[in-house]
């Protein structure tokens, strides 16, 4: 009798306490949706080239820094294609360059290339991002500058450049920024001084 009782309290255990979630307008058997953002494979991902636009997107803080110094920064960057409208990656090859902004006769502002970065498809893989957003997809740049480069304090202009196979450079929106001090930050030429 016990044995029989107790077989029925799992057996009710099972039927009541064990129900799934089902969504509002769903039949049986339907499936859940996927989930939104879901891992890719981006070496999978056909590369285009019919790019029309570059959109970065610079998520505070864009700056990468090692001890007291700013090594380079970080973006997330859509190369737009004229086919889907949407993120892709590309096929040929990438620019991005860092300007000085340094002050001009009559007011003005001079640009002064203090680094550029090219990388081709094959170098470019590493940057792309496992995953598609609604705007497509999308490469996630983490770029250092060589140790030399002191750009700590100085006005500089960031600028994205994609090269197509027609040779036409698409060009981003150049972005101006002052690159931060950090706090214990020492110029290089004090640290020179006795």
């Amino acid at each position: 009798m016990r044995c029989w009782a107790g077989c029925l309290a799992g057996a009710m255990c099972l039927t009541v306490g064990c129900q799934t979630t089902v969504r509002q307008g769903a039949r049986p058997g339907d499936q859940a949706p996927p989930p939104t953002a879901a891992e890719i494979d981006p070496t999978r991902v056909e590369a285009r080239d019919d790019i029309f636009q570059i959109v970065p997107y610079w998520i505070e803080p864009i700056w990468l820094q090692r001890q007291d110094r700013i090594i380079g920064f970080k973006a997330t960057v859509y190369f737009r294609s004229a086919q889907s409208n949407l993120g892709a990656f590309v096929s040929g090859d990438i620019f991005v360059w860092v300007y000085e902004l340094v002050p001009a006769p009559g007011g003005r502002w001079e640009r002064r290339l203090a680094h550029m970065w090219q990388f081709n498809q094959a170098q470019a893989l590493g940057f792309r991002v496992r995953k598609r957003s609604i705007q497509g997809y999308f490469y996630g740049f983490l770029l250092t500058w060589p140790s030399t480069l002191a750009l700590e304090g100085k006005r500089v202009e960031i600028e994205f450049g994609y090269e197509r196979a027609d040779k036409r450079v698409v060009l981003s929106e150049p972005r101006q920024f002052r690159v931060p001090v950090p706090i214990g930050y020492t110029p290089a030429t004090q640290e020179a001084r006795p």
